[in-house]
C-alpha cells in the first residue's frame, strides 16, 4: 500500500475533530439537530484552518442514512462515496480553474436534477472569489431561490472579493487562526500516534511556522519526520526548514543594548553568510520587538503572546533594555529597512546601517522625567532663577547691564554660591553595564585601587531606572559593608556618573547561596591581615589609627 501522507490521514471526519473551530461546528451542530439547514454556506478563514474539511463533514451529516445528523455514521455507501471523493451528488468545484460564466450556466442547467441516492445535491465551490463577475452574476438567481434539494457551499480566504449579493445570500462561518498551543498539541497527539519523538521545543517551531494552518502544521511535521527520523529536535527543525534560531536574536538584542556596534556587524556576517533571507530576519527581529513591548504594557502578556516557558523566561530577562518609546522607534526603524529592501539596494548594505543605527541610539527620555530629575536635585531652591536648556545644561548668562551708582552708596552684595546643575539624563541598561563594567574597574584602579578591587569580586544582577544592582556571593558580606560606608558610596556614585555620563545609583546585596567565581580583574584581592597583632607590635601605627578614628584596610609595599 502506498504511503498516505498526514494531512490526509489525520483529516478530520467528525465535527468534533475540527482543530480550534468550536464557534463554527457547534453553531452547524445545533442547525442539524433542528433541521435548520440553510441553502448556501460561506466559509472563510486562512489557508488550513478546515474549510472544506468541515464542508466535507456537512455533506456527510446531511446525506448519511441517518440524516440529518450532527454525527454521520461513516460506514453508509453515501459517507464512503463522499470520503472518497466518488459522490455523485457532491461536487467540488475548484473557481480558480472554472471561473467563467459557461461553467456556472452549466451548473445552474444541472442543479434541477435529483440526487442519485442521497437525500441533498451539494456544490462544494473552493476558493469562490476567483470567479468572475459574470460568473457570479450568473450565479446569483439560483443562489436566491434554489430547488430545495440543493445546498451551496462556499470556501474562500478573501471574503471581501466575494459581491455584497452573495454574502448576504449565504450564512457566513469565520474560521479562525489555530493558536500555535492548539496546533501543537494537535500535532503532538498525532506524532504519538505514528511513534515519532519530538520534544516540545521543535514541537513549538513546527506549529509556529506553520503560521495557524494545520493543514501546514501537518506537511511540516511530515518532513521532519523523513528528515530526522524517530527522533525530531529543535536543531533538527532549525537546519531541515532553514529557520533562524531564536537564540541568535537574543544575542543580537543583547549586542545592540550593549551598543556593541562591533559585535552586532559580526553577527550580521554569520547571518549572510549562512544564507539567511535577510528580509525574513527583519520580520522576526520586529516580532522580537514586539514580544518585548507586550511584556512591557501588557497586563496579562502571556495571553497575547505564544511563547513557550523557556521563551518566555528568555524575553523577561531583556524586558528592562529598552523603554517602550526605543521599542517603538525601534520597530520603525525595521518597518522602513522592510520597505526600502524592495527599492533595489544592497540588502546587506541596508542591515549594516540600520544595525549601526540602532546600536548607536540614544534611549527616549520623557519630558516629564527630566522635569522630575530637575525637581528632586540638590541645590536647586527656586526653579525661577535657573536658566538652563532641556537636558538642565546651564545656558549661556546676558551680561547684566551697568548702571551708575553714587560713589558712597554700599558694595554690591557678593554673587551667590553657584547651584549645582543635574547631569545629563540618560537611561542605562544592563548589557551596557555588563559590558563596561571591567572598564570601569580600570578607571576606578587609577584613584582608588582596594576599592576596585572589592567591586571587581561583585557581580551586576539588574539595572532598572538607572538603580544598579551588584552582588556579592557567599563569604562577601564583609566587601559589602566596606564599599557601603558613606564615603566609599560617594566615591563610587561620582566615578560612575563620570565614567557613564548619567547619574546612577548603586545597591550592593549578598548572594549565600552561591560562591563567587568571579576572579578579580582590576587588583589582587586585599591581603587578609591580623589588625590586632599588627598595632600590637606598631606603636606608631596604633596611635595614628587612635588619633583619627581609623581603621586598617590593607597593606601595600613601598618601591624604594
Amino acid at each position: 500500500m502506498s504511503y498516505q501522507v498526514l494531512a490526509r490521514k489525520y483529516r478530520p471526519q467528525q465535527f468534533d475533530e475540527i482543530v480550534a473551530q468550536e464557534h463554527v461546528t457547534r453553531t452547524l451542530k445545533n442547525a442539524l439537530k433542528s433541521g435548520r439547514v440553510s441553502s448556501g454556506y460561506l466559509f472563510t478563514g486562512p489557508r488550513g484552518t478546515g474549510k472544506t474539511t468541515t464542508a466535507r463533514i456537512l455533506a456527510k451529516a446531511l446525506n448519511c442514512i441517518d440524516g440529518p445528523t450532527p454525527t454521520p455514521c461513516g460506514k453508509c455507501p453515501s459517507c464512503k462515496e463522499i470520503i472518497a471523493s466518488s459522490s455523485l451528488d457532491v461536487l467540488e468545484i475548484d473557481a480558480a480553474s472554472n471561473t467563467g460564466v459557461d461553467d456556472i450556466r452549466t451548473l445552474r442547467e444541472n442543479v434541477r436534477y435529483l440526487p442519485t441516492s442521497g437525500k441533498k445535491r451539494i456544490y462544494i465551490i473552493d476558493e469562490v472569489h476567483r470567479l468572475s463577475g459574470s460568473a457570479f452574476d450568473a450565479l446569483l438567481k439560483t443562489l436566491e431561490e434554489p430547488p430545495p434539494h440543493v445546498v451551496f457551499i462556499f470556501a474562500t480566504t478573501e471574503p471581501f472579493k466575494v459581491p455584497e449579493t452573495i454574502r448576504s445570500r449565504t450564512q457566513r462561518y469565520d474560521f479562525h487562526r489555530v493558536s500555535v498551543g492548539n496546533l501543537s498539541e494537535h500535532l503532538k497527539k498525532i506524532a504519538e500516534s505514528e511513534k515519532i519523538e519530538i520534544d516540545d521545543g521543535a514541537l513549538f517551531m513546527v506549529a509556529r511556522k506553520a503560521d495557524g494552518s494545520v493543514r501546514d502544521g501537518m506537511s511540516l511535521l511530515d518532513q521532519m519526520s523523513a528528515y530526522a527520523g524517530e527522533k525530531i529536535t529543535a536543531q533538527s527543525v532549525i537546519e531541515a526548514l532553514g529557520l533562524i534560531d531564536r537564540q541568535f536574536y537574543f544575542d543580537y538584542i543583547a549586542a545592540i543594548a550593549a551598543k556593541d556596534a562591533s559585535l552586532a556587524l559580526e553577527m550580521i556576517k554569520k547571518l549572510v553568510d549562512s544564507g539567511i533571507e535577510i528580509p525574513e530576519f527583519c520580520q522576526g527581529l520586529a516580532d522580537h520587538f514586539r514580544h518585548l513591548l507586550i511584556l512591557q504594557n501588557a497586563r496579562e502578556p502571556e495571553k497575547l503572546l505564544e511563547l513557550s516557558e523557556s521563551e518566555m523566561e528568555s524575553f523577561q530577562k531583556q524586558v528592562d533594555y529598552f523603554t517602550s518609546g526605543d521599542l517603538l522607534r525601534m520597530i520603525k526603524i525595521i518597518t522602513d529597512m522592510t520597505i526600502d529592501l524592495k527599492s533595489g539596494i544592497d540588502p546587506r548594505l541596508l542591515l549594516e546601517t540600520n544595525t549601526l543605527k540602532l546600536a548607536t541610539m540614544e534611549s527616549t527620555v520623557l519630558f516629564e522625567d527630566i522635569l522630575a530629575h530637575l525637581s528632586e536635585s540638590e541645590g536647586i531652591e527656586d526653579e525661577s532663577e535657573i536658566e538652563s536648556d532641556l537636558f538642565g545644561t546651564p545656558a549661556t548668562s546676558k551680561p547684566a547691564p551697568v548702571h551708575p551708582t553714587p560713589e558712597n552708596s554700599p558694595e554690591p552684595a557678593p554673587p551667590p554660591d553657584p547651584i549645582s546643575i543635574p547631569g545629563e539624563v540618560r537611561a542605562i541598561n544592563l548589557p551596557m553595564v555588563q559590558n563596561s563594567w571591567p572598564n570601569y574597574i580600570e578607571s576606578l584602579k587609577r584613584s582608588n585601587p582596594m576599592l576596585a578591587a572589592l567591586l571587581a569580586m561583585a557581580e551586576i544582577r539588574e539595572v532598572r531606572d538607572n538603580v544598579i544592582t551588584a552582588v556579592f556571593y557567599n563569604a562577601g558580606g564583609t566587601s559589602k559593608q566596606v564599599v557601603e560606608k558613606p564615603h566609599y558610596m560617594s566615591i563610587i556614585s561620582e566615578s560612575l556618573r563620570d565614567f557613564f555620563k548619567t547619574n546612577l545609583k548603586v545597591k550592593f546585596e549578598v548572594d549565600l547561596n552561591k560562591k563567587n567565581n568571579i576572579a578579580p580583574k582590576a587588583s589582587p584581592q586585599p591581603e587578609k591581615l591580623d589588625t590586632e597583632k599588627l598595632l600590637a607590635e606598631d606603636d606608631r601605627l596604633r596611635n595614628i589609627v587612635e588619633r583619627f578614628d581609623g581603621e586598617v584596610v590593607g597593606r601595600k609595599k613601598v618601591e624604594d
